[in-house]
């Protein structure tokens, strides 16, 4: 059977920022260690159910998963190998907040089995790291990626943000520069988006945050596409961008719409052809586990439909694009039978090819994708 990706969420932080709307909740110090045990429970559960399965990659996300003691994060990931079959290649990854690293090295997280570090850095300016409500300063993101290498981590990744109200292409030109000086292996760099929700959402109703124009948000894209393909990086999907053999492999691992279990409050699931994800809330993640293992809320099995959505929806995001062969294999219907018109249409206004045996979106549809992607969401299916 083919390998899984292990998801493991910490749904903890010093402070949920304006922007985020992940089922991320402020630190409860009397909560932390029961929730450590109920995540210990869940995967002890799942491990026995997934017998054979092959684990070849683990990541560790949030809320701030540095917000636990790393010896915390260490009797976690041992408990991973513990109870399911974790590949001795296995990509490992945690997710970490410059303002929660303690004063000792990183070597602590490396001897434990972390073979990747995803810093969550957003800007090295400081007026927009008040902005975005970020906690850590500059200067502990420079401490943080110093102290990580001289851990043994060779495998960083930098996650910036951009399209920053009042954020100035200068500012923004800065920030790459700064992050490039870092020599990280991977880069990710997303676009602002105000999601409904948000603090950030609530000052826009109310006037107090206005973005920049569309216009302005596609010139900050372009230049980060140029600036980081010239130094050296792969752009292998809308937002991330590597250097060769770092690509993140549990992402790809969803974007090519592999299978996943997904532990923690809120995390979700995509195995036996069946989406599931748990409780919310870490208090009542905790209690459900305490009384029958599972915090499971909702399931579902996708119709053939959905299923030929997700695959498109998923595929485009790669700067490779969607691989026909492999849609009209898994569907039995070729993408043009499925999408042909939507195709079409998308072709004809510059948004989408067809090249190689593959649906690739153009550069212009890079900017667009959520508005090109929604096209095969929504679009009824054209052959039974």
């Amino acid at each position: 059977m083919n390998a899984i990706g292990l998801y493991l969420h910490i749904p903890y932080c010093l402070h949920k920022c304006g922007y985020c709307d992940f089922n991320s909740h402020n630190i409860n110090e009397a909560e932390m260690e029961p929730y450590v045990r109920a995540l210990l429970t869940e995967m002890e559960h799942y491990g026995q159910a997934a017998g054979d399965r092959r684990v070849d990659t683990i990541f560790f996300g949030g809320g701030t998963p540095t917000t636990l003691p790393f010896a915390d994060l260490a009797r976690i990931l041992k408990a991973c190998h513990q109870h399911f079959k974790v590949d001795p290649e296995a990509e490992i990854t945690c997710e970490a907040n410059p303002a929660t690293i303690p004063q000792s090295d990183l070597k602590e997280l490396r001897e434990a089995g972390f073979n990747r570090l995803s810093i969550g850095v957003q800007s090295f300016d400081s007026d927009e790291l008040k902005q975005l409500e970020r906690v850590h300063s500059v200067d502990e993101v420079f401490l943080t990626v110093e102290r990580a290498r001289q851990g043994g981590f060779d495998n960083l990744s930098l996650d910036l943000m951009f399209g920053l109200p009042d954020q100035t292409v200068d500012r923004w030109q800065d920030n790459l520069k700064q992050a490039l000086g870092l020599n990280p292996d991977h880069l990710s760099a997303y676009n602002l988006t105000i999601e409904t929700g948000t603090v950030f959402h609530k000052q826009q109703a109310q006037g107090h945050l206005v973005m920049p124009s569309d216009d302005f948000q596609r010139e900050l894209y372009e230049i980060t596409i140029d600036t980081l393909t010239g130094a050296g990086y792969e752009p292998y999907e809308i937002s991330n961008y590597a250097r060769p053999g770092k690509r993140c492999r549990h992402n790809l691992n969803y974007w090519t719409n592999g299978e996943y279990l997904g532990l923690g409050a809120g995390a979700s699931s995509f195995l036996n052809d069946e989406r599931f994800k748990n409780v919310n809330l870490p208090a009542r993640y905790i209690a459900q586990i305490g009384e029958s293992q599972t915090a499971v809320e909702s399931r579902e099995t996708p119709n053939r439909r959905q299923r030929m959505g997700e695959a498109v929806m998923l595929g485009l995001r790669l700067r490779e694009g969607l691989r026909l062969a492999t849609f009209e294999q898994q569907f039995g219907t070729s993408f043009h039978q499925a999408f042909g018109d939507t195709v079409t249409r998308l072709a004809g206004m510059g948004l989408l090819e067809i090249n190689d045996g593959r649906a690739v979106l153009t550069r212009e549809g890079l900017f667009l994708a959520d508005s090109v992607i929604v096209e095969f969401i929504t679009e009824p299916e054209q052959v039974t």
